[in-house]
């Protein structure tokens, strides 16, 4: 056997596999573009299918207990709460061009976790993982307007980008809020620029901006 067909045999040559690294470059400077737009849009349409599923959670509350997500005091009475969170993390800043007021989503007023009221039985202020017990339960869990949950799968949980949903719940009817011009209630996520654009209490637009992602939960 000749020395080149021997150097053959033993491997790739250095032009070869120069060759195969290139081709292999050019094929991962077409396709990632297309993978990372794909795995974008998919994380889009997740937000906006939860923001959907928080809704409906909330919706199915209300129609057990009578009551929208915005108590905070023992019996549980009150409606002192402005926003409910679905995790501590909240994005605070709105985004360039942003609708007036957008940045009230991530710090206005009183928030309270949205896992008090569909995870734990606990609306008033001594609500959270901590003090939970079957003792603790405000709301009765048989008969009339009881509590039939947990209505959602976790106590604490994100958007695809690891922001909480925010629910403007001071809007929803008999909530804090007692002026003369009724808002749309959203749930409602900053979505991938993790900074707010919708306007929190336009009494106008009222329309979801920017790339916020969201679901219209009531009209009052």
């Amino acid at each position: 056997m000749s020395m080149r067909n021997r150097n053959r045999e033993a491997g790739f040559t250095l032009i070869e596999i120069v060759i195969a690294v290139a081709i292999i470059g050019i094929f991962a400077a077409v396709i990632s573009p297309m993978v990372y737009r794909h795995l974008s849009d998919a994380k889009v349409s997740k937000a906006q299918s939860e923001t959907e599923t928080i809704a409906n959670a909330i919706l199915s509350y209300y129609k057990d207990v009578s009551r929208w997500p915005y108590t905070n005091a023992n019996g549980p009475t009150g409606n002192g709460i402005d926003r409910v969170i679905t995790s501590n993390t909240v994005p605070n800043a709105a985004g360039s061009g942003a609708d007036a007021g957008a940045r009230n989503w991530g710090t206005y007023g009183n928030a309270k976790r949205l896992g008090d009221y569909l995870y734990y039985n606990n609306p008033d202020d001594d609500s959270g993982t901590s003090g939970y017990d079957q003792a603790n339960q405000d709301w009765p869990t048989s008969g009339r307007d009881s509590w039939r949950g947990p209505y959602v799968d976790a106590y604490d949980f994100n958007d695809p980008w690891g922001n909480a949903y925010v629910v403007n719940t001071r809007y929803c009817p008999g909530g804090r809020y007692t002026g003369s011009v009724r808002h749309k209630v959203f749930v409602l996520s900053a979505g991938p620029n993790e900074t707010w654009e919708t306007a929190f209490s336009d009494g106008v637009t009222e329309e979801i901006a920017g790339d916020d992602i969201g679901y219209v939960l009531a009209i009052d």
